[in-house]
């Protein structure tokens, strides 16, 4: 396993299907989500809890920032760039929120297909926006603030960037550097942000080695944080760890994709139980062994493969492995205890959850058994 930093998705997204009433137009699909209501509404331990807190909103009006007041007042007393960024990256290990990069934790290959969209801004709804939250917040200067906002958006998005610079961010290719390098190089967005998830940066103080997404990106953004005086700074990483506050048009739709994102496999180990039966799963994992001994037979009877092609391709499928239905240990947060009138204490301990898993698989054998990996 190594860490791989991809950027933060305010500037480049990758897409991600979520459970949504879109999907509803196919028979499997509407009873799926008519399951999926009734297991949110069921009363389940840990599910109902964080449901709850979800749905409450009259007490998350009541609380207001206050959830979040802790990190709000330690991004407006930082003294200097580097100590900004800094707070920014602990944040960002207890809430999940990222910053300017997304840490995650992979297997050790690097050759992922990305597919990269770089977002434009409507620009008037999007300033109303971002004033908006920032006078929510009691910011006290909110126009101001916002034009820091929409700036290092902007720029950060590629669209102050010459043409071919921008053609160089998109093309590039992931590299793979050891700590103390990838700190060398890129110190305000990578290296501060390993510091604050708590690695040692120091040269040769470990074998870890970390996948730098779009590094050509990154050098641009690091040259943008390094010119960056520190009150805008702090203005940046403020909005970062308070946007998306709005009040969602449904909120039981926000809620349950809010499970899905979060406490998913928690959600399916009970959606399991209701449909993965035991005649089920022989069933499909009899031909699941009926395939993988038909690709036998054809492997070894192919003749267009030399002997060394054949038993290489044997030995790998000696080591095929299959998951079905679900994963084999799900995680269902055993150690977590919900609070029903606490729904953003909810989200940041489940995220403190799986950080601490993720950073726990860095320099051991890939597990197969995970389901997201």
């Amino acid at each position: 396993m190594f860490v791989k930093l991809s950027v933060s998705p305010d500037a480049i997204e990758t897409t991600r299907n979520v459970l949504s009433a879109k999907h509803s137009e196919f028979p499997f699909d509407r009873k799926y989500l008519i399951l999926i209501e009734k297991l949110l509404y069921a009363k389940l331990p840990k599910l109902a809890e964080f449901c709850d807190a979800c749905m409450d909103t009259a007490t998350l009006d009541t609380l207001g920032l206050a959830p979040i007041e802790v990190h709000l007042k330690a991004i407006r007393s930082a003294n200097s760039t580097g100590e900004a960024i800094f707070r920014g990256a602990t944040i960002s290990k207890a809430t999940g929120v990222p910053v300017f990069v997304k840490l995650s934790v992979s297997p050790d290959a690097i050759n992922y297909p990305q597919r990269l969209e770089c977002q434009t801004l409507r620009i008037p709804p999007y300033r109303n926006y971002i004033a908006s939250i920032f006078t929510l917040v009691g910011h006290a200067k909110a126009e101001a603030a916002t034009d820091v906002v929409i700036f290092f958006l902007r720029t950060s998005a590629g669209e102050v960037l010459s043409h071919r610079r921008l053609q160089s961010v998109v093309t590039s290719n992931n590299i793979q550097l050891s700590l103390s390098a990838a700190n060398a190089l890129y110190p305000r967005t990578v290296g501060l942000q390993l510091q604050g998830f708590g690695f040692d940066v120091r040269a040769r103080s470990n074998t870890t080695t970390v996948v730098v997404k779009l590094h050509r990106y990154l050098e641009v953004l690091d040259w943008l944080l390094s010119d960056m005086s520190v009150d805008d700074l702090k203005t940046i990483i403020e909005y970062k760890v308070i946007k998306g506050l709005k009040e969602p048009p449904s909120r039981a739709m926000i809620c349950r994709t809010q499970v899905e994102t979060s406490i998913g496999e928690l959600l399916g180990s009970y959606y399991l139980k209701e449909v993965w039966t035991r005649k089920t799963a022989a069933e499909a994992n009899l031909l699941v062994l009926k395939l993988e001994a038909a690709f036998k037979t054809r492997l070894d009877s192919a003749k267009w493969l030399d002997d060394a092609t054949r038993a290489n391709a044997q030995e790998k499928l000696s080591h095929l492995i299959h998951l079905l239905g679900g994963p084999k240990n799900p995680k269902t947060y055993p150690t977590l205890t919900f609070d029903p009138k606490a729904y953003i204490a909810n989200l940041n301990k489940v995220s403190a959850f799986d950080t601490t898993f993720n950073l726990a698989l860095i320099d051991t054998a890939v597990d197969k058994h995970l389901w997201n990996k």
